[in-house]
This record gives C-alpha cells, structure tokens and sequence, in this order.
C-alpha cells in the first residue's frame, strides 16, 4: 500500500472517530435519566384559613419538587398517610405557603407541618391549586375548627377561670404559629367574671374535637380568648359549687341549679329558676324529678338528663326532692352523643340532558350500585356520612352547616364523584341506560341481586317472564343451566346482545349551594344535586379490563341523549320487570325475536313453544 495514501488514510479515520466520538459524548443517552425543570415558583397569597391540609397518603413530601434533579425524599408516603389520622392536638396538620410548576404541567405545594417537624413539597397534581379545592394530589383540604352558635344558657352563663388564665388567639394547633395569648397569664385573673361570646370545636378527631369558648373579661379585656369549655368553671372559687349552699343572691321564690357534667364532674352552668307561686308549691314540686320538670326543661344545649336506672338518676331525684327556696341544687347531666347532618338520610336528585330527575339514573340507591372510585356499594358510603367530621353536631355546639361543609364530607365519603355500571336496554337501538349493576363487573349477580347472592331461577323467570312471549316460563330451567357462563349467554341465548354504559355522578358546593342554601339546619333533609353523563356504549370485554375501576376507563359518551331517558330513572322493580321489555322502547319483542343469528322464535321452534 502506498505510505502517503496510508497516512492520509489513517488520519482521516482518526478525525472520523473523534467526531464520531464527540458526537455520542454530547448526544443525550435516550437510557439516562431526565428531569423537569421549574417554570414557575411563587408565594400563596390567599386566606391562610384556606391553606390547611391533611396529607391523604398518595404522595411523598421531598426537599424540591419531587420529579426534579436533586429532590431528596422527607417523608414517605406511608409516613404521610400515617399523619393523616392522628389523634394529636393538631399539630399534624400542614400550611401551604408557596406553589411551583414544573415544564411537564405538574403542580407543588411547600408546606409546614404546624409543629414544624416535616416541610417540603408534596405533589399537587395538574391543575393550578386554588382555595377552597378539596384534594390537589397528595394533600386534602380540610378546616382545622368550625364555630357554631352561642346557645342563650352559655351567653347568659358567668364563668371564670377554673385555674391556669391562659387563652389563645386561635385555638391551640388550629392555626400554623397562631396560638398563645401571652397578656392572659400575666397576672391574677381567677376571680374574673367571663362571658362567652364565641363557641366552636376541632375536627378532624384532633384532641377529640375538643369544645373551646370564647371569653371575654370586662375587667381586663387583654385576657380575651379561646379556651378549652372544660378550663371554666361558674364558681368563682374554681371549685363545683356544693348542694343546697345558702347564696344571698337567690331569691326565697328561687332555686339555683347547677348543672354539673357527669363525666367531669365539674359545673357547666348555673340556672336560677325562679316559681311565682312558691307560697303553694314546693321548690322539689317545682324543680320535679329525673324525668320531667323544671330542671330538666333547663338543662343546657348538648345535655341531656342520665339514663333511667342508673346512679346519677337516683342521685338526682334525691338532690330534687331536697331543694329549698334560696339555695342551689347540683343537677348531673350527660353529654348527648354526637348528632350529624345526615343522621337524616339525604335526597338525591339528577340533572341529565338539562333535565330534573329524582333519583339516580338505574336506580343506583335500590340497586345498592358499587361504584368507583369508593370500591364499596354505594349504601355503605352514604351510611359513612353520618359519621364525618365536616357534618357533626360536636356534641350540640353546632346546630348550622355550610354547602362546603356538605361538600367535604361527600368527598371524605367518596360521594363527590362517583363511577357505576350500568346495563341497557336490549331492545333499544339507541342503548337506553336500565338498571344499575350491583357490581363493578358484568355478572348475573349484578343485575339480578344487590346481595351479593347468586341469581336463582326464580329471579330471572319474574324479569324474562316480562317480555310477554308465550311459553317463556316452561324454559327457565334451560336458562339456568347457562348462568354460569354470565349474563350475556342469557341474553343471546334469545339472540340478543347486552350492552353496558358507566354512569358518571358529580356534585360540588356551588350546586350543593344553591339547592339547600348556605345554612343548613340540623334535621333538615339535605339535597344532593348530582349532574349525570354517561359513557358510550361498551361491551363486557371492555368493562373487564377496569378491574372493578370504572373511573379509570370512563369517558363521556357522543350520545348523552340516547343514553338518558324517563325510563331510566324508573324504580328498581320497574326496570328490572322491563329490563327486556318491549314496552320501554319502540322496538317490538317481535321485532327483536326476529334478529340476531339464533332467534328466540328458533329456540320456541325447537321446544315446541312456537
């Protein structure tokens, strides 16, 4: 070879190479790993009232947004999970104080725990978080302490300080670096006269929704604040005031009554009652017993008389029976177990195709639907409202509620958005939504039985009998060979085909709002308003693939028209007798006899029915 062309040769293919070389040095690696990066980071400027969360478990708190380079995890997703339901005073909750996007549209929030012992962001998800949003990602919103309304035994009450004065600004551990009044403990306030002019509670199970006053002291207004109810007393001593004790300030037609807590012993409030005929009746006449009387007509909201049979009834009844004019009177009263808004089962209404229904398209309540994402039927998850938190009475302190409120317990309660099967009219070209499916799966079980049971014959001979075809009832037996292979065989067994829709239920506070107002009064019947859409048509093989997670494969259906009709918002037993029932649509029985590759009047044929 010739030396030149070598050489020349040779170091053509080293630069080659170099190049080759560079150029893969400074070509992304497709297998190296890429990061966002934050386009915009800014501080939360809104109510800070608003800015409370707990965290909900779906997310990890990291030191930097968690997709970018560099974020360190603070606190796991168990961790914060865990979090979640403490029992603490409130020191578990967290303030949001600033929000970043990254390029892929992802959201974070920086948060605080209000202790101070976690901070860092947490994922938000992908819409902009803004007040008042129930969940954004990791985090739900939620209220720290709800006030209620001062009754007129607690406003006309004269408390004092049962030993240590000190009040808070803000409840203690409701408000991130809110809390102690440090002007209530700098001197002797014991023997101030207190009048409560604010009433309220934590949630959220936090110290147990502990009751906290408002007080107010006329002599030293820098002692004003929130205390625990439980660190007041209405004897200036700090001690219960003792039974039929002489006071000059009771008049001889009156009775002084305290009511005292039986679980605390200590006095809640004093009653003077006053009998303008006491020169012929008896103060015990007066005051009557356990049961009935003055007494018990007096006693303070969130009380109630003890139980019949027990102790305190006795010692009650013996305290009455006692009284005198001009002295006082312990009465023991019981804290009244916890009321809640939907101790009242609620209403539920529709709007589909800008059409008012009542009820649930399918019958989703009589049906017991399961639905998604709540994974449970959806009697089991209204039957959970009349235990959360965001609708509770705290023990009578609150007697009013917001839409918000309502709103937040419908989500606590997976009742905000809700996903169920539902099945359609066979003999409909146009797929009208039936009957709602028990299940989350095509099944027998699910149309036949909200159970949980396996269809028995007689289930399907009173639906199938309903289409009117002679001789229906003589081949039940056949047909319940066949369940086994699901519901579908059942149906094509006559030549038709089943079809399926999910039914998509969404409420919020503004339209909780404007169908009940933004006070609701314990005991009144709340109205869910709930707005329907519904997916296109889908066959059994397509419901399958969600694993019982239907909002996973829904989407909303061209044809919202077809899919809502009167007949769908029918009864249980209406839809079910009509479920194959020519006399909901405009297709015959005869009509769909004569479709489809085996007809019914083929299978009548060979069983002699025809």
């Amino acid at each position: 070879m010739n030396k030149k062309f070598f050489k020349v040769a040779f170091a053509g293919a080293a630069v080659f190479g170099f190049a080759v070389a560079a150029f893969a040095t400074n070509t992304p690696n497709a297998s190296a790993k890429s990061y966002a990066k934050v386009k915009s980071n800014s501080a939360l400027s809104y109510n800070v009232e608003e800015r409370n969360y707990l965290p909900n478990g779906s997310a990890a708190l990291y030191s930097k947004a968690g997709t970018l380079k560099g974020a360190r995890m603070v606190a796991g997703k168990s961790t914060m999970g865990g979090l979640n339901g403490k029992t603490d005073a409130g020191q578990s909750y967290f303030r949001a104080y600033r929000s970043a996007r990254t390029n892929r549209g992802s959201y974070y929030l920086k948060v605080v725990s209000f202790d101070k012992q976690y901070r860092g962001w947490i994922y938000a998800g992908k819409a902009n978080p803004t007040k008042g949003t129930g969940t954004v990602g990791g985090l739900k919103n939620t209220a720290t302490f709800t006030r209620g309304s001062v009754t007129t035994d607690i406003a006309n009450a004269t408390y004092y300080f049962k030993g240590s004065s000190q009040t808070y600004v803000q409840p203690d551990w409701t408000q991130y670096k809110v809390g102690r009044n440090l002007k209530s403990t700098q001197g002797n306030y014991s023997k101030d006269a207190l009048k409560v002019t604010g009433v309220g509670a934590k949630t959220n199970g936090r110290d147990n929704n502990a009751v906290y006053y408002y007080v107010e002291d006329s002599s030293n207004p820098s002692v004003n604040g929130w205390i625990k109810s439980d660190n007041l007393t209405s004897s200036a001593t700090g001690s219960t005031s003792s039974s039929s004790s002489s006071s000059a300030t009771i008049g001889q037609n009156q009775v002084a009554v305290n009511y005292v807590d039986s679980k605390t012993n200590n006095t809640i409030t004093s009653k003077t009652l006053t009998n303008t005929n006491s020169a012929s009746q008896t103060a015990a006449a007066f005051l009557g017993n356990n049961t009935a009387g003055q007494a018990v007509s007096n006693i303070p909201s969130g009380y109630q008389a003890p139980a019949t049979g027990t102790a305190n009834e006795t010692a009650n009844n013996a305290a009455l029976t006692a009284a005198q004019y001009g002295k006082s009177v312990n009465f023991i009263v019981d804290v009244k177990s916890a009321g809640n808004l939907f101790a009242t089962t609620p209403k539920f209404t529709t709007m589909a195709n800008n059409r008012p229904y009542s009820g649930l398209p399918g019958d989703a309540i009589g049906k017991n639907a399961f639905v998604s994402p709540g994974q449970d039927q959806i009697n089991n998850l209204i039957t959970k409202l009349a235990s959360d938190t965001n609708t509770s009475t705290n023990n009578g302190v609150r007697d009013t509620f917001t839409a918000q409120n309502v709103a937040k317990a419908l989500y606590d309660a997976h009742l905000e958005d809700v996903y169920y099967l539902t099945y359609c009219d066979p003999l409909s070209g146009s797929k009208t939504i039936m009957t709602a499916s028990s299940t989350a799966e095509p099944s027998v079980t699910g149309l036949f039985s909200s159970s949980g049971s396996a269809s028995s014959t007689g289930d399907i001979s009173s639906i199938l009998a309903g289409t009117g075809l002679s001789g229906i009832g003589s081949i039940i037996g056949g047909v319940g060979n066949i369940i086994g292979n699901g519901i579908s065989s059942v149906v094509n067994w006559f030549g038709w085909v089943l079809n399926y829709r999910i039914v998509h239920l969404h409420t919020d506070a503004d339209a909780i709002m404007a169908a009940n107002g933004d006070a609701i009064k314990i005991g009144k019947q709340v109205t869910i308003p709930y707005t329907a859409t519904a997916s296109g048509v889908m066959k059994d093989s397509e419901i399958n693939k969600a694993n019982n997670r239907l909002d996973t494969i829904y989407t909303d259906g061209s044809d919202q028209g077809d899919a809502f009709k009167d007949s769908s918002f029918a009864n249980s037993t209406t839809t079910l007798n009509n479920l194959l029932n020519s006399s909901s649509t405009s297709t015959t029985a005869s009509q769909a006899a004569s479709t489809g590759s085996t007809s019914a009047t083929n299978w009548f044929s060979t069983f002699g029915l025809g």
